[in-house]
């Protein structure tokens, strides 16, 4: 599983500074590909050093529609775990290896239902498919991958949109709309890209490259 991916189709490359208030705490580097036969591939590789050293990787596939086919998760450092997400019709199947046993798990999906995980891609896929304008808000049926157990769960959360704004950011300002997920703040430039996020744990875009 999370199998490393070559540069063919690579279509934008992220980097972003994370953030516990003021003080970075790691970095996160995402990159997005068209795949060969439609649809697109996303990884995301996050590495922390505190409160406990950490490291994520997170692929995720997902067709021309940006629903999302599957999703793979691999966590180490001062936790070691492995998942596979896979959307199986109505059904949203989870395979979580641990170092004591495998986990099997399943939850419901609808055709509408997003995907939530501390992952910038899945934000990004999730407002690129609401397609919210200024003012306007919904209350989504999510499936919510927690962490670090990896185990998905249902759940409720209203995403709404506030409008264009002009950010700042350590890559120099940028013209944003700004979004608010649950508690979470966050921006998206004009490709649907997340170029920053405000809560409890922040991202803050330190290198971005449009190839699209």
């Amino acid at each position: 599983m999370c199998a490393r991916l070559d540069t063919t189709g690579l279509l934008s490359d992220v980097m972003y500074a994370i953030l516990r208030g003021d003080t970075q705490v790691g970095r996160e580097r995402c990159r997005l590909y068209r795949r060969a036969g439609g649809g697109h591939w996303m990884t995301s590789e996050l590495e922390l050093t505190r409160p406990l050293p950490l490291e994520q990787y997170v692929e995720i596939h997902a067709n021309a529609d940006w629903y999302i086919e599957s999703l793979n998760v691999r966590l180490s450092g001062s936790v070691q775990r492995d998942a596979t997400h896979i959307a199986d019709g109505d059904v949203w199947r989870a395979t979580i290896q641990t170092d004591e046993a495998t986990l099997e798990r399943q939850v419901p999906i609808g055709a509408e239902t997003l995907v939530e995980f501390d992952s910038a891609w899945l934000c990004a896929i999730a407002l690129g498919r609401l397609k919210l304008k200024p003012g306007q808000s919904r209350e989504m049926d999510v499936i919510r991958i927690e962490s670090p157990s990896l185990e998905p769960g249902p759940a409720r959360l209203q995403y709404r949109c506030i409008g264009p704004e002009r950010i700042t950011t350590p890559a120099g300002k940028k013209n944003a709309t700004h979004f608010v997920c649950g508690d979470c703040h966050l921006w998206t430039d004009s490709h649907g890209v997340i170029v920053a996020t405000h809560n409890a744990v922040s991202r803050s875009l330190l290198e971005y490259h449009w190839l699209g």
